[in-house]
């Protein structure tokens, strides 16, 4: 279908927050590097610090989905890749589920339209042009490499034309040697279009002949390098475009599953059918990212908001596949698979590997030992189709079996958890319906949860220890702690005297501070559910009737 600017490109999706990868930083390990490819900055999708004095640490983010299929093309890019998300429970309280923790509180996460597209073209995003250089074998496709090519092209244009007279067998040897042949990498000649001379050629004359879309200038050169769609671009964009027929026959429908809260009691979201789904449809499809046997990065030391130090594993851990005899971790990203729920008596679909070679499945791999998969981190060549096993109707939650080994994992969870000892008094912020911020008296008497604290932005003038407020000129996400002396006025309005906690044990007593602008009831870091020491982790197990004998090496 056609997409008109701002609709939202299928359902919004889940954000996943990680703590065992850093973003832009690619380690030497090669196994998990492949995992930097699909990660977000955390501020993309507002996910919380993990500092208190820097709200702009979030950390990585993985939002698995419609916007980890979308490829990089900065000054192409149609949409706007995955952005910002809600923060929600979905009713599930640490006081009484043990659930509580074992899944992400972000979810919503929007890919949006930039302007209208066509049915049948595909999208681009922009990632920036730090995300795309450090790639293995990645064709660049940032803005001075295409007009880099185009300027190529045009050259190789004018000089052809001077030489008219060679035969075309030649001019299209030439060209492929510069587009196919050419012994040495080069980001420019990658980026030169696929096709043959003689397609090339016409290509240009069309867009040189476009009056309407380029400026009156001399040369044919001239005009091909000034033109609104340069050449390169207008390749990609072809390619880029497929007939509805084409998609039907070798594309995957992504808008099968709908986002909705679960209808098992406290397990968060869950996965429905958009439309209904026959017996053997693929209702969802999802490359997989591999680690072969380095999942012991995914054990974080994490710290609670006593300095209480413990080892958990990451939160990604459960929306990922691993098999019992093997340290092989798969973790899919396709729309909406990873809201699809455990029940072992309602499952309805089960995943398989797709009957065919995809751009993201190559069945030899399946062959292949641990060894391949571990230092193959520059393309994704597995994948895997949920299939319905039975008639889906329209709004049916989606379920899949885990396996016995998680269903286990998952019943001892239960009988052995308690609430943690904060519980009865935890109150995220989100949450949090009082107004006005409570003075050092009244917290003598009051105290707030203990996951909550006030924290300051340090902006102020004066002297002779009489300071007062000014307002910040520029966003600031530095904040220091501070503790509410006195309040005036109403409790949106009002105004607070705060006692700032500076360095090297120095305080500072400040004026007229403005709630919101210049302080703040925040969470601690890592005062969040999914941080808690007893949140259960425990990969989904994949089915072993189809899982390859190479990769079992922990038997």
């Amino acid at each position: 279908i056609d997409l008109k600017s701002r609709d939202v490109v299928n359902f919004p999706e889940i954000a996943i927050p990680l703590l065992f990868r850093e973003w832009n930083t690619h380690g030497e390990n090669p196994d998990g590097m492949l995992w930097d490819r699909y990660i977000w900055n955390g501020d993309v999708a507002g996910i919380e610090s993990r500092s208190d004095i820097d709200l702009n640490n979030p950390g990585p983010v993985f939002v698995p989905g419609v916007g980890c299929t979308i490829n990089s093309i900065l000054d192409m890019h149609n949409i706007h890749s995955t952005h910002g998300s809600d923060y929600d429970l979905v009713g599930v309280s640490r006081r009484k589920d043990p659930g509580a923790g074992a899944f992400t509180p972000y979810h919503g996460s929007k890919t949006t339209v930039r302007h209208r597209i066509s049915a049948g073209s595909e999208l681009f995003a922009a990632y920036g042009e730090e995300w795309i250089p450090w790639i293995p074998e990645a064709i660049l496709t940032l803005e001075d490499n295409l007009d880099a090519a185009d300027e190529f092209v045009a050259d190789v244009k004018e000089w052809m034309d001077e030489n008219d007279d060679l035969p075309n067998e030649l001019k299209e040897g030439l060209w492929d040697f510069a587009t196919k042949g050419f012994p040495y990498a080069s980001k420019i000649l990658q980026a030169l279009p696929q096709a043959s001379w003689g397609e090339v050629s016409q290509r240009i004359e069309s867009l040189a002949s476009d009056t309407t879309k380029q400026p009156k200038v001399s040369s044919a050169s001239e005009k091909l390098q000034s033109s609104f769609r340069s050449v390169s671009r207008d390749f990609i964009r072809d390619s880029g475009r497929k007939e509805i027929s084409w998609l039907e026959e070798n594309g995957k429908c992504q808008d099968h599953i709908k986002p909705g809260k679960s209808t098992i009691p406290a397990a968060g979201m869950g996965a429905f059918a958009y439309r209904d789904l026959p017996k053997g449809t693929a209702v969802g499809y999802a490359p997989l990212i591999h680690m072969a046997d380095n999942r012991q990065v995914l054990n974080i030391q994490h710290y609670n908001t006593n300095g209480h130090s413990y080892e958990l594993e990451d939160l990604v851990i459960n929306y990922s596949f691993g098999h019992p005899e093997s340290t092989l971790l798969l973790t899919p990203y396709g729309a909406g698979v990873n809201y699809i729920n455990h029940d072992k008596e309602r499952a309805n679909v089960r995943v398989v590997w797709p009957d065919k070679e995809l751009i993201a499945h190559k069945p030899d791999w399946l062959s292949k030992n641990l060894e391949f998969l571990k230092n193959t981190h520059d393309k994704i060549g597995l994948s895997v189709d949920y299939v319905a096993l039975r008639d889906i109707q329209e709004g049916e939650e989606i379920f899949m079996d885990y396996g016995d080994e998680w269903d286990k994992a998952w019943n001892d969870h239960v009988n052995n958890w308690k609430p943690p000892p904060d519980a009865e008094s935890y109150v995220h912020s989100s949450m949090w319906t009082e107004k006005k911020l409570r003075t050092k008296r009244e917290l003598d008497k009051n105290p707030y949860p203990s996951n909550l604290h006030t924290m300051c932005i340090e902006s102020y003038r004066g002297s002779d220890g009489k300071f007062e407020w000014i307002d910040v000129l520029r966003p600031d996400s530095k904040r220091v702690r501070c503790h509410v002396l006195e309040r005036y006025g109403i409790a949106e309005g009002a105004t607070y005297t705060v006692l700032l906690e500076l360095d090297a044990g120095q305080n500072a007593t400040i004026q007229n501070v403005p709630a919101g602008k210049g302080i703040q009831l925040l969470d601690k870091a890592n005062s969040t559910d999914w941080h808690l020491e007893n949140a259960f982790r425990h990969t989904i197990m994949f089915p072993d009737d189809i899982f390859p004998e190479s990769w079992k090496n922990a038997k």
